[in-house]
């Protein structure tokens, strides 16, 4: 068998990460992305296994690669770099590595809550520019609060645990609303109601057709003047123009992003000039804890793969 990373892995720490796929097969690891599609067909046309990172494979590039048996994405957002329909007709197995990132997102996204809401950040950089003001950067406690969480997989899950631990109320919206979702005290409700009646909402949904604009500019508009808006999911979820136009406005109090539309983000971002936004440049998922479990759970679905097993299969049967 022979094992291709095309176009890297971030979650690799060392050489020695690649010292269990050895045991089943030859090994090439490329450390830069390809800069051309025929650059990726030549790094994949031998292929028989794939872990990819961000690299798109369609049609093409599968028929490219009459070897090619089995491809692992490293992340949650497989569908917008791999073909799934095409692979399927080629006989290709696509996996993915669900739940990786949850508690680090998780975490992450309330970190932006407490900055945005106590002012951190922007009081930080107002003692670098050597201002006293504390008068100015008035916050707003969390306990008793609700939390309106879009989105409840793992990452809304482990969002509304932090949430209940520190005495928040939790709301939350998905798309298979049964009543198992409706954990550690969170309610289900209507995407209206969420957005009524939260004081920060949180989006923690994946990106597909279904969802692009979910976050309409109505549902923005029902928020409260002094609510808060995170987004560390996916940025094409949101109309984003009409975010920004509110915000300006201050018909919504302030937002945290750390996905963007364009990354990296062009130099007249719309958010950039507003003084009650937070940028990151998309780290949520970022944690040494979370690579690690991504590159186990990879592992793990090539070893099932190889054994004729299937894990985290994505392939309709």
């Amino acid at each position: 068998m022979h094992i291709v990373f095309p176009d890297g892995a971030a979650c690799l720490q060392s050489r020695e990460d690649l010292l269990p796929l050895e045991k089943i097969g030859t090994v090439q690891f490329h450390e830069t992305q390809p800069q051309t599609k025929a650059e990726l067909i030549r790094r994949l046309r031998d292929a028989d296994l794939v872990i990819l990172d961000y690299s798109v494979v369609d049609a093409e590039v599968l028929r490219q690669c009459p070897n090619l048996k089995f491809i692992c994405f490293l992340g949650i957002g497989y569908a917008n770099y791999i073909d799934v329909a095409a692979a399927t007709e080629r006989g290709v197995t696509v996996t993915y590595t669900p739940g990786y990132g949850a508690v680090g997102v998780a975490e992450y996204t309330l970190g932006l809550v407490l900055s945005l809401t106590r002012h951190i950040v922007f009081a930080h950089e107002s003692m670098k520019r050597g201002a006293w003001e504390p008068a100015r950067f008035q916050g707003m406690e969390l306990q008793g609060k609700c939390l309106g969480i879009v989105g409840l997989g793992p990452i809304g899950v482990e969002m509304s645990r932090l949430a209940a631990g520190i005495g928040m109320n939790t709301l939350g919206w998905t798309r298979n609303a049964v009543p198992e979702r409706a954990t550690h005290g969170l309610t289900l409700v209507s995407l209206d109601e969420l957005f009524v009646a939260s004081d920060i909402v949180s989006i923690h949904l994946s990106h597909t057709a279904q969802t692009e604009r979910l976050i309409s500019r109505t549902l923005l508009e029902k928020m409260k003047p002094g609510a808060f808006f995170i987004n560390t999911a996916r940025a094409k979820l949101v109309d984003n123009q009409a975010l920004a136009e509110l915000l300006q406005q201050g018909r919504i109090a302030g937002a945290a992003l750390d996905v963007h539309e364009e990354e990296p983000a062009p130099p007249n971002y719309l958010f950039v000039s507003l003084p009650n936004v937070l940028l990151t440049p998309h780290i949520g998922f970022n944690s040494k804890d979370a690579a690690r479990k991504m590159l186990r759970i990879a592992y793990a679905t090539l070893e099932a793969f190889v054994r004729g097993e299937k894990l985290h299969v994505v392939n309709p049967v």
